[in-house]
């Protein structure tokens, strides 16, 4: 294996610094999901429905993924008592997904503390660093990614 010398984190490219920021983030989140039970997948659509019950093909829009996908999501957290379906009253041939009090109750639990908020409290730059990303986040067509907070929080 080669040795090559550490660059500064300074001197690194904005890509890199997201991206390894954000896999920090990411591990750190899978943590405190563990104890719920929740992955990313399944905090993604807890979080989607603890605002509103959805279908399931607005749920695979919101997060960009397959309805195939959702629907094992679905399972998961059906499985695990934190979301129902129920037929939608506009339109009986589609289910709503709905959080139920546990699935709500482990959504807030979950998103209770934010270690990333908690790294950067007393930064002067803080605020600006969150303005940053979420211009960058707009400018790429990302605004409508899943809530990572709890709404109305």
């Amino acid at each position: 294996m080669i040795e090559r010398p550490a660059l500064p984190l300074d001197t690194w490219p904005l890509s890199r610094l997201l991206i390894t920021a954000s896999r920090l983030v990411e591990h750190d989140i899978a943590q405190q999901l563990r104890p719920y039970h929740l992955t990313h997948a399944s905090f993604g659509v807890l979080a989607l429905v603890h605002a509103a019950p959805m279908s399931q093909r607005q749920l695979a829009q919101a997060t960009r993924v397959e309805e195939q996908t959702i629907s094992q999501t679905v399972d998961r957290l059906e499985r695990l008592g934190m979301v129902t379906r129920e037929k939608d009253p506009a339109d009986r041939r589609r289910f709503l997904v709905t959080a139920t009090a546990q699935g709500s109750d482990a959504f807030r639990h979950a998103t209770r503390h934010d270690r990333a908020e908690h790294a950067l409290e007393g930064l002067p730059e803080a605020e600006h660093l969150r303005l940053s990303l979420a211009e960058l986040i707009r400018r790429l067509g990302g605004e409508d990614y899943v809530p990572a907070v709890e709404p109305g929080a």
